[in-house]
């Protein structure tokens, strides 16, 4: 298998630097050349060569990124068997996508804390310190905000209700399932944007939606962690359409959620279940999120989002 085989050709202005760092990664006999005004990746070896080219027509369509994926070679003990010279290659090649990326749990700590704070919020939601946690509700029909609990509480130096009702859940399903929107959506976003700016994004968001939740229904106790979730929705929407190659978290996800929270809107989740949701504070958290990552793509801070530093 002297020959080189061409696998595909690209433009020579098209940037093949994630399609390099996988070759390397991988230590497959593929090779990138520039010849004839155009990128040449070729690989001596026919087998590889069926193998991926469906998986880099999905790749050039968007669908997958190359941190991926990885392929294996199943190696047989010796040529006899196939008719191959001793020492020389058999077997076949194997290629997995991966559904989500494997970061390491030192690249996600403020994750990681939210996923045990939502069970921390469970845990606290049936005891009487809940209190100290929760905007309190206004009574009266006459709202106003200079005179409402909220000023009250910030009168008396209680700034952290902004931020704690996010802690408390009602429920172990809710906490259930904000723990694992975090996992899904906020592991990736932290890993790449880093736990620095990971947090301001969360505390923001936080804020945006309990105030946003006050203001709508000020007469009714609330909590749970669904409008950070949906603040990083928010986000992950924004930054797939700068980046559409970017798919640590699938589209389907954003798809879902922002459907799951149409549909609450309308009522009908309450009055099928019974269950109070809080709807401002998801579209509060989500157009916090929109507008966040907005800023941070201005800011050039989506250039951790080009698939140069993959998931390890």
């Amino acid at each position: 298998m002297s020959d080189w085989i061409t696998v595909r050709e690209f433009p020579p202005q098209q940037d093949l630097s994630e399609l390099a760092q996988f070759i390397r990664r991988s230590g497959l006999p593929l090779r990138i050349t520039e010849e004839r005004n155009c990128q040449r990746l070729a690989t001596p070896d026919p087998r590889l060569n069926e193998l991926l080219q469906p998986l880099l027509d999905r790749w050039s369509a968007g669908e997958i990124d190359l941190s991926q994926i990885q392929v294996t070679a199943q190696h047989s003990e010796t040529g006899s068997d196939t008719g191959q010279a001793p020492g020389e290659t058999g077997g076949d090649y194997q290629a997995t996508v991966a559904a989500l990326p494997s970061w390491p749990l030192d690249r996600t700590p403020v994750s990681l804390i939210l996923i045990l704070l939502c069970f921390v919020g469970w845990f606290l939601a049936s005891d009487s310190f809940a209190r100290q946690l929760i905007i309190l509700p206004d009574r009266g029909a006459d709202f106003s905000l200079a005179t409402s609990s909220l000023a009250w509480h910030f009168a008396n130096g209680e700034y952290w209700r902004l931020w704690t009702p996010a802690i408390l859940h009602f429920s172990l399903p809710h906490a259930l399932f904000n723990a694992l929107g975090i996992w899904i959506v906020g592991r990736p976003l932290e890993a790449r944007a880093g736990s620095g700016v990971f947090t301001v994004a969360v505390l923001v968001s936080a804020a945006v939606a309990n105030l946003a939740q006050y203001w709508w229904s000020p007469g009714t106790i609330f909590g749970g962690m669904s409008g950070v979730v949906y603040a990083l929705v928010g986000c992950v929407f924004v930054l797939q359409r700068r980046h559409p190659e970017w798919l640590e978290v699938p589209r389907g996800i954003v798809a879902v959620a922002v459907g799951w929270l149409l549909i609450c809107a309308t009522g009908l989740v309450t009055l099928l279940v019974g269950v109070g949701v809080a709807n401002a504070a998801h579209m509060g958290g989500f157009a916090c999120g929109v507008a966040l990552a907005a800023v941070y793509c201005l800011a050039g801070g989506d250039r951790h989002f080009t698939n140069d530093d993959g998931a390890a």
